[in-house]
């Protein structure tokens, strides 16, 4: 396997109750978190970006472990960040693939699954940027990270581009590991195959990126849905949480306070998109910038910024309450109609 070598080597770290969570770095975005729940029968919730494998092995046997004793993998959804290291997993490892019921077979070829992602990325850029110098720099800064993978992919030999799940979970379903047992919630919007396990009995939630500090990118015309996901929070704010462990950034003091701070900062950036859309013709990225400041345009995660505001506009045409003037497809400003009702 090649591995792709960064600065530092990270370790797991144990977090309590039999869980220990390691921080494994990957070319998209921040730190993925991989949870290990050790016992006898050892689990982990998603492995992670398909380079940083190497690392995991490393940490396992600091632990006195090995991908080859892992019985059990669950993956929360498909992005790459969270499920890539899986396509060559099954090589090391013995380890059953847990995932959303026809999840697998949408991706398929992963290769060719993250090319409709850049695709749609790409085209956020171009909605946005009336400036062609500027969305190309931005559509090739964004396609650096993705010819990583591809590189990635292509050099391994053991690498099955193809994703594949042994078993397909739906919401309901209990699957024993050791003496204890993980269920799962159907939380989808900001992906459409997001799962979220959970210890039954012990109210230890694994949210994957249905909560993080910042809100989830929500591809509307991709996979996400800005409803759904409002919808899938609500929901989790009425259950039983004890423990929030994120994929990205440090477990929640408060789990409900996290929630509610995450529906709340959806609150204020939709009064804002209305705000902008009342006032006249604007574009995608005077919203995202005016919502986020300007240094978002300069930071990794502008195309999600960009991802989030557009959820608003998606839902707003949906309700026929814009109007859109195509300046210079695919470059478009939007304006709220004079005679929608805000609600």
């Amino acid at each position: 396997m090649q591995v792709h070598h960064y600065g530092d080597s990270p370790e797991f770290r144990d977090i309590g109750e039999g869980i220990s969570v390691i921080s494994l770095p990957q070319p998209f975005y921040d730190n993925n978190n991989v949870y290990l729940i050790d016992g006898d029968e050892p689990v982990l919730i998603d492995s992670g970006y398909v380079q940083s494998l190497g690392l995991l092995q490393a940490a396992l046997r600091k632990k006195k472990l090995s991908l080859a004793k892992i019985k059990k993998v669950f993956y929360t959804h498909d992005h790459v960040d969270h499920i890539t290291a899986s396509l060559v997993l099954r090589s090391y490892s013995p380890a059953r693939h847990y995932g959303m019921l026809g999840m697998s077979e949408h991706v398929g070829n992963y290769s060719r699954h993250l090319e409709r992602m850049q695709m749609a990325m790409n085209r956020l850029v171009y909605k946005a940027n009336s400036d062609y110098d500027k969305r190309r720099a931005l559509k090739e800064k964004a396609q650096a990270s993705f010819i990583r993978f591809l590189d990635a992919v292509k050099a391994d030999s053991k690498v099955d581009p193809v994703l594949k799940m042994d078993v397909e979970l739906q919401e309901g379903d209990v699957v024993s590991i050791g003496k204890r047992e993980l269920g799962f919630i159907y939380t989808p919007g900001h992906n459409r195959w997001h799962l979220t396990p959970y210890l039954i009995g012990e109210g230890i939630y694994f949210t994957g990126d249905l909560v993080l500090k910042n809100i989830s990118s929500v591809y509307a015309e991709v996979d996400g849905n800005l409803q759904h996901y409002k919808e899938s929070l609500s929901r989790l704010l009425q259950l039983p949480v004890r423990r929030l462990l994120p994929a990205h950034g440090e477990e929640p003091v408060n789990p409900q306070r996290a929630i509610k701070i995450l529906m709340r900062t959806i609150g204020i950036l939709e009064r804002g998109v209305l705000a902008r859309l009342q006032e006249g013709y604007t574009d995608l990225r005077q919203m995202t910038v005016s919502a986020m400041g300007e240094k978002v345009e300069e930071s990794s995660y502008y195309p999600t910024a960009l991802a989030v505001m557009h959820s608003f506009i998606a839902k707003y045409r949906a309700l026929g309450a814009i109007e859109i003037d195509e300046r210079d497809p695919p470059y478009e400003c939007y304006r709220l109609k004079a005679d929608y009702e805000l609600t």
